[in-house]
């Protein structure tokens, strides 16, 4: 029989250490937009298993699963009005949303026990070769 890795089985994802601040502000963001909260959810829960696939150890692995819950926490700041369009957005539009990277990090830099997880949100749409990804 074939050992398969399923990424989307949930029996691998924990909620590692989530402490008050970091289940508040996602709280916050499923108050704001659910879809971003169901997003940060399924990247962690990927990210989680990916981890686990490249037999990374429990730390880093820990690490890695809090930074993808909290990557797009930086929307707590866009307007729900750009947020949840339903439509395409204009260019300022779009030039606001992408400023959630940077929201995001500074909002993660002044809490200290979100500081740890800044470059999740700092770096999520970065190439590898250090330019910005839309």
């Amino acid at each position: 029989m074939d050992n398969v890795f399923d990424f989307y089985d949930k029996t691998n994802l924990k909620s590692y250490n989530l402490n008050e601040s970091m289940r508040y502000q996602l709280n916050m963001l499923d108050n704001l937009d659910v879809f971003t909260r169901k997003h940060c959810e399924n990247v962690a829960s990927l990210t989680c298993r990916l981890c686990k696939y490249l037999h990374c150890n429990k730390n880093f692995t820990e690490y890695c699963t809090i930074c993808a819950y909290l990557h797009d926490i930086g929307k707590l700041f866009v307007p729900s009005s750009i947020l949840q369009k339903p439509g395409k957005l204009t260019e300022e539009e779009y030039e606001t949303m992408k400023t959630h990277t940077t929201l995001g990090y500074t909002m993660c830099m002044k809490d200290p026990m979100l500081r740890p997880y800044a470059a999740g949100s700092y770096y999520h749409h970065e190439a590898l070769n250090g330019t910005r990804i839309p």
